[in-house]
């Protein structure tokens, strides 16, 4: 079969990863540039990958005026709580070349950057660019979404809901834009009763069954187990959708008293054609759950320092609380901390959260509520934008040290925030 980007997007839809991986890359390599573009989605979206990796590609195709790579860079920019003025500044520089009045492409991305940051368009431009979208669309038209993020921007929720449902069934950002609304107006349980009354939509691909299942996690005020969950992923499964295996076996380890070591182990024997390294990610926390009783340690810790010689980021923190546990025999807290820190240092939220835990109890290392303290804090610049509120919550310190902590803080919450706007740079504007 012949490689070009249509024929890559008719295997990923079929299901295979693998040669559609192949087929992108080798033209994103030659050059081709809405290549380029759809290989960095397909690396935003593996199992701890780097970010700075995925906007390597989205910068190259942004040099040759592909325009698609600035909202693409935007929304993974938006997996982190990072700062709202921030993105607003970037979606605002990838807006800059774009001539909406002229070029119905140009309009539609537009619209594709203001429906992440609607703080980065007037309303004037608002209305302008609907107006003229929904007089020129013919085809895959979104207007209902796009109006409906401007609705929710200015605070008219009634009829952001009202767009917002027209849209449920052929636009999954219309799922999540109404769980944003929800969520931020205090009524996630709307959001779940319109989600049961998809449940029986046969027509929804396998990627919107994916958006919905992770969508509906998040949407969990508290944590605690939703067959509707696995349920959503089984469908994205059904159609296809690879990265629902992924998901399928983060849920199960999240709950091991719902799920057995066979049927773990049954889903990692099914991700591992598709994608190797993320089924030796997901083996490797298999081994290290305890409820299983089926510990293998040894197996556990090759597969993850082989992922990390690979550059796998997200495989530092269970390699870290390897380490802490003891399960190789006695911890070794100086490699614990050690991945830790890299965790924390690649973008990763819990190796600041792990380490505050260390210096809070003094487990390993010398107590230093100070330290804690500004881990903690760091943590938060770079947790995913759907972790639950206590992860944002502050550690307690004596008023005698707040100062001192206080600065510590400042000092390493700007080099995480340096880290994360540093990775998100795709419209070179100077």
């Amino acid at each position: 079969m012949p490689a070009d980007t249509s024929t890559a997007r008719y295997l990923l839809a079929q299901g295979n990863t693998a040669e559609a991986r192949q087929q992108l890359r080798e033209l994103a390599e030659a050059g081709d540039a809405a290549a380029q573009v759809e290989y960095g989605k397909l690396i935003a979206g593996d199992q701890g990958s780097d970010p700075a990796d995925a906007m390597k590609w989205y910068q190259r195709a942004w040099r040759q005026q592909e325009y698609r790579a600035g909202p693409a860079s935007l929304r993974l920019f938006k997996r982190y709580q990072g700062s709202l003025a921030f993105g607003e500044t970037r979606a605002r520089e990838v807006l800059a070349p774009l001539r909406p009045r002229e070029s119905p492409q140009d309009l539609q991305l537009a619209l594709d950057v203001v429906v992440l940051y609607p703080g980065a368009a007037t309303d004037k431009e608002w209305q302008e660019w609907l107006r003229l979208y929904r007089r020129s669309c013919v085809i895959d038209c979104y207007f209902e979404t796009y109006a409906g993020r401007y609705a929710q921007h200015r605070g008219e929720f009634e009829q952001a809901e009202m767009l917002y449902s027209l849209a449920l069934h052929r636009d999954p950002r219309a799922v999540e834009y109404l769980q944003d609304m929800h969520w931020n107006n205090g009524e996630p349980e709307r959001f779940v009763a319109l989600m049961q009354n998809l449940e029986g939509d046969v027509s929804l691909d396998g990627a919107y069954c994916l958006r919905v299942a992770t969508l509906i996690k998040a949407n969990a005020i508290k944590a605690e187990h939703d067959p509707s969950v696995m349920r959503w992923l089984q469908r994205a499964v059904d159609k296809g959708e690879s990265l629902a295996l992924s998901e399928q076996l983060r849920y199960m380890l999240a709950w091991p008293d719902f799920y057995s070591h066979e049927a773990f182990t049954d889903t990692v024997a099914e991700l591992l054609p598709k994608d190797p390294a993320a089924a030796m990610f997901y083996r490797a926390q298999g081994d290290l759950q305890s409820l299983w009783y089926a510990l293998r340690p040894e197996r556990a810790r090759a597969d993850l320092e082989d992922l990390v010689k690979q550059d796998m980021t997200q495989a530092l923190m269970p390699l870290g609380t390897l380490y802490e546990s003891g399960f190789l025999g006695e911890a070794d807290m100086d490699k614990a901390v050690e991945y830790y820190t890299r965790a924390a240092e690649a973008g990763i939220a819990q190796g600041d959260e792990a380490l505050a835990d260390l210096y809070l109890r003094g487990r390993g290392v010398m107590r230093d509520p100070i330290r804690a303290y500004a881990h903690k804090e760091a943590s938060k610049v770079l947790l995913p934008r759907t972790a639950r509120e206590e992860a944002r919550e502050r550690l307690a310190l004596p008023e005698s040290l707040q100062p001192a902590g206080e600065q510590a803080a400042r000092e390493l919450v700007e080099q995480r925030r340096r880290w994360l706007e540093g990775q998100f740079h795709v419209a070179i504007t100077h």
